[in-house]
Order: structure tokens, then C-alpha cells, then sequence
């Protein structure tokens, strides 16, 4: 008589082999360099990741971080090497995938000016054919934004470089995300963020979350422990603390 095996699909028998190994009080998570937020040569390891460590902390869990580039991290994380992925955006292909947190924190992308050009605000796109836009070469703004060929853009290689022209007024206004900005400025001596106005309404605001395979066994609890620790973070107000601490 033949012995009948129960199937089970060979990435989730590999992840479950991998999680074993893990102390159920410990979470492995890995991420890329990524200033302001997180990175290796951070004060502890950047904003993100202190609140995202803090808030495993408040469930009783460890949480230990990596960083190597981001098509490791992704790979990693999808095999079950590491449990879960610092920072991801949300996208629909990657949902089927991955299983997402609760949102860790909203980055807001924008158009900043000198306060010299007299705009704050705007409601429609067309409002700003005038100006001359700094954009980086290969970086995604917002859909409406990208394809709004009647706009004034000029390219630059870096962010870097975009802000350093703003300053220059050598452009009127740049794309850029106001986190990174402010960081950007802040090694800047010679300039302040106190000269530059941050035009409502952002272009784009995008959440960044924590993501494990949907293979993973321990997807729900170790989700639902992190998204319980953080919403304790933001009622206490500690999370507020975490983000004026690191400047934000």
C-alpha cells in the first residue's frame, strides 16, 4: 500500500525550514541605505529604524537590521533568509507577494522654492508653466507630474545637485522629497532652510511599511505585534519624541 503525502508548496516547506531557526522573540530584518531615514552610519541606524526596533521592543520582541542593496533585500526577505524588509512601498504587484504592517511613516514629495519666488501654494499644475522645475534624471515623481509635458523641467544626475541650483537660482523650483531636503540642507553651512518655502500641496505621499513573504508562517502575528507596539508609540507620544530626536 502507497503512503500519500500531503503536498506543500516548496517555497513555503523552504521558508518554514528557515523560520525554525528563528527564536520566536527575535525578528531579522534587512534594508538598504537610505538618508534620512535609515542607514548603517546613522545615529542608531536612523529614524525608521529606531522607531520600527522600539516598537517590536513595546511587543516584547528583538528586532535585528542589515543593510545590503535593495535587490538582495527584497530576495531575501522573499526566500525567507530574513524575515522581514524595512521601508517598502506599497505597490499591487509586490502585495501578492508580500505581506504588509500598518504604515511606518508618510514621506512627502514636493516642489520647494525660494521664499524670494513668491509661490506657497498651488491647485493646478498649469499654474506652474512659468517656472523652470529641477527634476532627478530617472526618479519618479507623481504619475500627473511625469507625464505633464506643457511643464518647464529641467534634469539633473543627483538630488544633490538640484538643491545646490535652487540655492544658485539656477532653477526655479525642484522635485524633491522634504525629508531629504532638510537632510541635504542641514550639511549645507552656508545655507538655511529658513530661505526656501515647501509648496503645498505635496506632488506625492507615499507610506513606507515593513514586508515579509506571504509565505511566512508567522506573517500575521509578527505584523500584528509590530503594528500593536506601534500604535502604543504614537498614543504615548513617543513616537513624535523619536522623529523630533533625529530632527524630524
Amino acid at each position: 500500500m502507497k503512503r500519500r503525502y500531503r503536498k506543500i508548496p516548496i517555497l513555503i516547506f523552504i521558508f518554514a525550514m528557515r523560520i525554525t531557526t528563528i527564536n520566536a522573540n527575535e525578528v531579522t530584518m534587512v534594508t538598504v541605505d537610505w538618508a534620512p531615514f535609515y542607514g548603517s552610519e546613522m545615529t542608531k541606524n536612523g529614524v525608521i529604524t529606531e522607531i520600527v526596533q522600539t516598537a517590536f521592543k513595546r511587543a516584547g520582541m528583538q528586532a535585528s537590521i542589515r543593510f545590503v542593496p535593495w535587490k538582495r533585500a527584497m530576495q531575501e526577505v522573499e526566500i525567507g533568509k530574513t524575515e522581514i524588509l524595512m521601508g517598502a512601498y506599497y505597490t499591487q504587484e509586490r502585495n501578492k507577494a508580500f505581506y504588509y504592517s500598518d504604515s511606518i511613516y508618510d514621506i512627502k514629495l514636493g516642489l520647494v522654492a525660494l521664499k524670494s519666488l513668491g509661490i506657497k501654494k498651488y491647485k493646478k499644475l498649469q499654474e506652474l508653466t512659468p517656472y523652470t522645475i529641477g527634476v532627478s534624471r530617472g526618479w519618479a515623481n507623481s504619475k500627473e507630474f511625469d507625464e505633464a509635458d506643457y511643464l518647464t523641467k529641467e534634469g539633473a544626475s543627483n538630488q544633490i545637485l538640484n538643491v545646490r541650483k535652487l540655492f544658485k537660482n539656477r532653477v526655479d523650483m525642484i522635485s524633491i522629497s522634504f525629508d531629504v531636503f532638510r537632510y541635504e540642507v542641514a550639511s549645507m553651512p552656508k545655507q538655511k532652510i529658513e530661505q526656501v518655502i515647501f509648496i503645498e500641496p505635496p506632488l506625492k505621499i507615499s507610506p513606507i511599511y515593513l514586508i515579509t513573504s506571504r509565505s511566512n508562517p508567522n506573517k500575521e502575528s509578527v505584523m500584528e505585534a509590530f503594528n500593536t507596539g506601534l500604535v502604543e508609540l504614537k498614543e504615548d507620544g513617543s513616537y513624535d519624541k523619536i522623529l523630533r530626536a533625529h530632527g524630524f
